[in-house]
């Protein structure tokens, strides 16, 4: 049953106009920070200081992509068949994130390696192979903890136009606070700013996109435990959730 579940679920993710939007707005943000970082920059911009940048904006990108997926499923009515045919509610909400994580991977993959190969014979490559596969990988599980926030939320809400914008407002919310903090780090260092900036998936994309994080281990556990967490208030929500309306 698990496996229907999860074949339909990819079946209509991949068959969504959404994910082409997002894929296409990241590779539009990406020639836009690429176009930038060449143009209005009076000093030489290094690789690796454009390879990850359009990352800024992949967590609103993809907060606006679940919530349409989720939305859709509740509005569609595909939720409640999926309870009817299988009310093992905890295996829908885990083939939903799964599916959700696919999706939100592909939009990844995409702008990043569009990224690379646009940018690799634009600007001193300073970075090497290793560098760019090790923060490639950090980039996925910044990317599990957003999520399993979003996801959750989207449950919660379910309704498309009240969903989009909290998830949106959020994300726009933790982009706003690691930028806040970022100055505050810079200008006098910090422990305690310093893991609350770790502990918001947008401090640690500030982190990705200037490839400078000196403790990627401690980041990656904080996005597991984030993801973790998340899940599994989610089934339980979602366990108790009413469906009927």
């Amino acid at each position: 049953m698990m496996n229907r579940i999860l074949k339909a679920e990819l079946y209509k993710i991949t068959h969504e106009k959404w994910l082409v939007v997002a894929c296409l707005s990241m590779i539009i943000f990406s020639i836009g920070f690429i176009a930038m970082q060449k143009t209005a920059m009076t000093y030489t911009v290094g690789l690796d200081r454009v390879v990850f940048l359009p990352m800024v904006m992949y967590g609103i990108v993809i907060s606006v992509l679940i919530s349409v997926f989720v939305s859709e499923e509740f509005d569609d009515g595909f939720i409640k068949n999926k309870i009817i045919a299988n009310n093992n509610r905890r295996e829908i909400y885990l083939m939903g994130l799964l599916s959700n994580f696919i999706a939100s991977l592909i939009v990844y993959v995409i702008a990043n390696l569009f990224t690379l190969v646009v940018s690799y014979n634009l600007f001193p490559v300073n970075i090497t192979i290793v560098d760019y596969i090790s923060y490639f990988i950090f980039g996925i599980f910044i990317m599990l903890a957003f999520l399993g926030i979003f996801y959750l939320i989207s449950i919660i809400f379910s309704k498309k136009s009240k969903v989009i914008i909290i998830n949106m407002g959020l994300a726009f919310i933790m982009l706003i606070v690691a930028l806040i903090m970022n100055g505050m780090l810079m200008a006098d260092y910090n422990a305690f700013v310093k893991f609350i900036f770790d502990l918001n998936p947008y401090g640690q994309i500030a982190q990705l996109t200037s490839m400078q994080n000196f403790d990627m281990f401690r980041c990656i556990a904080i996005d597991v435990v984030v993801f973790i967490l998340f899940s599994i208030c989610g089934i339980k929500y979602f366990d108790k959730k009413d469906i009927s309306n």
